[in-house]
C-alpha cells in the first residue's frame, strides 16, 4: 500500500473535538500529480483524519485505491463522514470537493492550467476546468482542463465573484451572478454539484476583447460552512434500473449533530441526476472516488473524518424504547413518551447490513443509555438464530454507557444483531425529562450510529412491594415444576387495586397474570399471588425466575428472585473403547508397566455444585494372550491412590479408582486423570511369558460419597 505524503515544516494535528472515524490508510492514496506539490496528508497520530489543505496557495487530492475501494455506479452505494472548514468565516478559501472519476491518469488526475499545464488551484478546488485561456471564447478549452470523465460535489468557502472589469485575466469569476444565466445562491459559500470535464458545465462571457468563466451549479445549498464546527455529511447513491442509465445522487448536509451525533432532521439536502455515461464512458459499471481541495491567498484546513466507505459496508443502526411494565408498549420517538417510575423498559438497538463487498467485524457497541435507568441484563440476537448474553462487564447502577464488543460479525448472510437491554427507571422525586441519546457502532469498515428517543418519567408517589411467601431457591427433578407463592402491598393509593403479576424467567419476559386485592384497616391494598413456571421452560441446572407487580396506574414493585435449579443426572460424557499399557521386553524381573495411549473417561454430573460420585473398576475378562488363548498374564492390573500408596489388586470385585465432588451446576472431569506412577497400571511378574494380551475392564459409575 502506498504511503501517503506528508507536508514539511510543522507537526500537524488533527482539529482537537474531530468525531470518530475509520482508519484510513489502508483505503486512501495521496494523488500523484505532477508539476506542483500535494498537501494531502494524513495527520501524524490520527489516522482516521485526511487533511486537504491548512495554509495559503496549496492544492491537495487523495483518492481511495481503484482496485479494492472503487465507487461502483451499477449498484446502490452510501457514504457518510465529517467535514471541517476550519473558523475562518469571510476570510476562508477555498473549499474542497468529493470527486467521482475515471480520468486515464487516475491518482494523477487534477485541474491543469491551459497556458503553463501546471496543477491549477483556487476556484478549481483541483477538479474544475481552468479557465485561464482568457482569449479563446469557447468552453471546451475549459473542459479539456478539468479532471475528465467525473462528477464533484463542491465545498466552496470562498464565492469567486470578482466584477468587471477587475476580474479580466484572472480566474476568479466561477460564481459570478449573470440575471437569467447563472443562480446568486452561489453569491454566498455554497455546496453544489456539476460535471468538471462538461463544456455545457461551463459559460464563457466576453467583456472587450477578453473572456471570463462562470460555471453552472447543481443542488445548490448555502449552509454555514467555515464556522469552527465539524459537519456531517451523507451521500445515498441510488444506481440506475439498468445500466448505463441515469442515476440519482443525494447530498445531506449537517445532518447529525457535532457534539451528540444525534439525526439532525437537516433540510439542507439535495438530490442531482448523474449520467453514468459521463462518468463511465466504458461502462465498467466502477468510478474512483476521493476528495480535491485548494486554496489562494485566503485559506482555511479542510480534513475528512470517514464513517462509511462507499461500496465497502452500508450499516445502519435504529433503537427504540418499550414500557414492558405497560404490555411492551413502545414508547414514542418524537419525546412525547410518558413513563412511571419504576417501570421495566426494554432498550432495544437493531443493527442492520444493507449491503456491502465486506463483512462489518468486530463490531464495538457503545450504547448511551438514558438517564435515571438501570439496565440489569442484556442480549444480543443475529439473524440467523444465535444469541449470546451481553455482558455488563464494569458498568454499575448510573452509568451512563454500556460498551459490549458483538461477539459475531454481519454480512449478507447475516444481516441483522438486536442487541436488547432490560433496564428500570427510577422513581425521580418529581416529573422528569429525560433527553434522548446516540449510540455508535464501531467496526474497521463501518461506524453507525442510533438515536434513541427522550421522554418523560412520572414521580410514582404510592409504595408497591412484593414479598415471597414460599423458598427463594428450590431444587426439581427433570421434567417438573414448582410453584411460587408471594404478596403485594400498595400503600398510598385511594382506589382498589388491580394488581398484574410479571415474571421473567431466564431474562426472557413470560405472559402476565392479573390478581385480586383486598382494602386493609390502614388504608393499604394487599394481595396473593401464585405462579408456577412451565417445566419445559426450566433447562437442566439453575434458571432464574424475576418476578414483579405493577398496578392498574403503571406503579411497579421491585424484584424478588427465585432460583429454581433442575436436577440433571449423572453421566458419561466420553468413555474409551480401548486403553493400554506401554510395551516392555521381559528381563525376569518384576515390572510396573505404566499407563500408554487414550486414557480419557470423561464424567458429566448436571446435578449441581456440591453433588459426589465415584467410579469403580473391576477386570471382568482376565489378561490373556492372543496367540495362546489358555495362557493368562503372570500378573496383576492394581490400582494405586499414590505413588506411595499400597497397590489394590482389581479383579472381579469392583475397586474405587476416581471420586469427585462437582463444582458447578454441569460440572465435567477426567476421571482417568491419575498422576504417571499412580492411578491403574499393570504388574508383571518375573516368569512372566513374552506375548500381547487383552482383558476387559468395567466401569461403574455410582452416586455415593466421594
Amino acid at each position: 500500500m502506498a504511503i501517503l505524503a506528508f507536508l514539511l515544516g510543522g507537526i500537524l494535528v488533527a482539529h482537537a473535538d474531530a468525531p470518530a472515524g475509520l482508519p484510513v490508510s489502508p483505503y486512501f492514496k495521496a494523488g500523484t500529480f505532477s508539476g506542483g506539490s500535494n498537501s494531502a496528508t494524513v495527520l501524524p497520530g490520527q489516522q482516521d483524519t485526511v487533511q486537504l489543505t491548512d495554509a495559503a496557495n496549496q492544492l491537495g487530492t487523495i483518492w481511495a485505491n481503484k482496485d479494492d475501494y472503487y465507487f461502483e455506479l451499477d449498484h446502490d452505494q452510501k457514504a457518510s463522514m465529517w467535514l471541517y472548514f476550519d473558523n475562518k468565516g469571510g476570510n476562508a478559501g477555498d473549499g474542497m470537493a468529493f470527486v467521482l472519476q475515471n480520468d486515464p491518469r487516475d491518482y494523477a488526475a487534477v485541474s491543469r492550467t491551459q497556458l503553463t499545464d501546471v496543477p491549477a488551484a483556487g476556484e478549481t478546488l483541483g477538479v474544475w476546468g481552468s479557465p485561464d485561456a482568457y482569449t479563446v471564447p469557447g468552453t471546451d478549452v475549459v473542459a479539456h482542463q478539468a479532471i475528465q470523465n467525473s462528477w464533484a460535489l463542491e465545498f466552496d468557502t470562498f464565492p469567486n465573484t470578482t466584477p468587471m472589469p477587475s476580474g479580466l485575466g484572472k480566474s476568479t469569476t466561477f460564481d459570478t451572478f449573470i440575471n437569467y444565466v447563472t443562480d446568486e445562491k452561489t453569491k454566498k459559500p455554497h455546496i453544489a454539484s456539476n460535471y468538471p470535464a462538461k463544456s455545457g458545465t461551463y459559460s464563457k462571457r466576453s467583456y472587450g476583447d477578453q473572456y471570463y468563466t462562470v460555471m453552472f451549479h447543481k443542488g445548490i445549498l448555502n449552509p454555514s460552512l467555515s464556522n469552527g464546527a465539524w459537519h456531517h455529511m451523507t451521500l445515498q447513491y441510488t444506481a440506475p434500473s439498468s445500466y448505463p442509465g441515469t442515476g440519482q445522487m443525494t447530498y445531506t448536509f449537517d445532518d447529525k449533530d457535532p457534539a451528540t451525533g444525534m439525526q439532525t432532521g437537516s433540510d439542507q439536502t439535495a438530490t442531482v441526476d448523474i449520467d453514468t455515461s459521463t462518468v463511465d464512458p466504458d461502462n465498467t459499471g466502477r468510478a474512483m472516488w476521493g476528495f480535491t481541495g485548494a486554496t489562494g491567498q485566503l485559506y482555511e484546513t479542510n480534513q475528512v473524518v470517514f464513517e462509511q466507505i462507499p461500496g465497502l459496508v452500508d450499516a445502519s443502526a435504529a433503537a427504540h424504547v418499550y414500557d414492558r411494565t405497560e404490555d411492551n408498549l413502545e414508547v414514542p420517538t418524537n419525546g412525547t413518551g410518558l413513563i412511571m417510575g419504576g417501570d421495566r423498559l426494554l432498550l432495544q438497538y437493531t443493527l442492520k447490513y444493507e449491503a456491502g463487498r465486506r463483512s462489518w467485524d468486530a463490531i464495538k457497541a457503545a450504547m448511551k443509555l438514558p438517564a435515571g435507568v438501570t439496565v440489569t441484563s442484556g442480549k444480543a440476537t443475529y439473524a440467523d438464530g444465535s444469541q449470546e448474553d451481553v455482558a455488563l462487564g464494569d458498568y454499575q447502577a448510573g452509568d451512563d454507557e454500556l460498551d459490549y464488543p458483538l461477539q459475531k460479525g454481519l454480512s449478507a448472510t447475516n444481516r441483522t444483531a438486536t442487541v436488547s437491554l432490560y433496564a428500570t427507571a427510577d422513581n425521580p422525586a418529581q416529573n422528569t425529562v429525560v433527553a434522548g441519546t446516540t449510540s455508535h457502532f464501531t467496526g474497521p469498515l463501518a461506524i453507525a450510529t442510533a438515536d434513541m428517543t427522550g421522554f418523560q418519567v412520572y414521580h410514582s408517589a404510592v409504595d408497591l412491594t412484593t414479598a415471597l411467601t414460599s423458598a427463594s431457591h428450590v431444587t426439581v427433578q427433570p421434567g417438573k415444576t414448582t410453584t411460587v407463592t408471594g404478596t403485594a402491598t400498595l400503600k398510598g393509593a385511594t382506589a382498589n387495586a388491580a394488581f398484574t403479576l410479571h415474571p421473567t424467567l431466564n431474562g426472557q419476559d413470560i405472559a402476565t397474570s392479573s390478581f385480586d386485592s383486598t382494602k386493609q384497616a390502614d388504608g393499604s391494598y394487599t394481595g396473593n399471588f401464585s405462579y408456577q413456571p412451565l417445566a419445559g421452560d426450566l433447562h437442566t441446572g439453575l434458571n432464574t425466575l424475576t418476578l414483579y407487580v405493577a398496578d392498574a396506574s403503571g406503579n411497579a414493585s421491585t424484584d424478588v428472585t427465585v432460583l429454581i435449579n433442575v436436577a440433571g443426572i449423572l453421566s458419561y460424557a466420553t468413555v474409551p473403547k480401548t486403553v493400554a499399557f506401554a510395551d516392555t521386553v521381559l528381563t525376569g524381573q518384576a515390572q510396573q508397566l505404566a499407563r500408554q495411549g487414550n486414557w480419557q473417561l470423561q464424567v458429566n454430573d448436571a446435578r449441581g455444585t456440591g453433588s459426589k460420585w465415584q467410579l469403580t473398576a473391576q477386570l471382568t475378562q482376565p489378561m490373556t494372550a492372543t496367540n495362546a488363548p489358555a495362557t493368562r498374564l503372570d500378573g496383576d492390573l492394581t490400582y494405586q491412590a499414590s505413588a506411595t500408596a499400597t497397590p489394590v489388586v482389581i479383579d472381579t470385585t469392583g475397586v474405587v479408582v476416581a471420586s469427585h465432588q462437582a463444582t458447578s451446576d454441569d460440572d465435567t472431569t477426567n476421571a482417568l486423570n491419575w498422576d504417571a506412577d499412580a492411578g491403574m497400571l499393570l504388574h508383571v511378574n518375573s516368569s512372566a511369558v513374552s506375548g500381547t494380551y487383552e482383558g476387559e475392564i468395567t466401569w461403574n459409575l455410582a452416586n455415593a460419597p466421594g
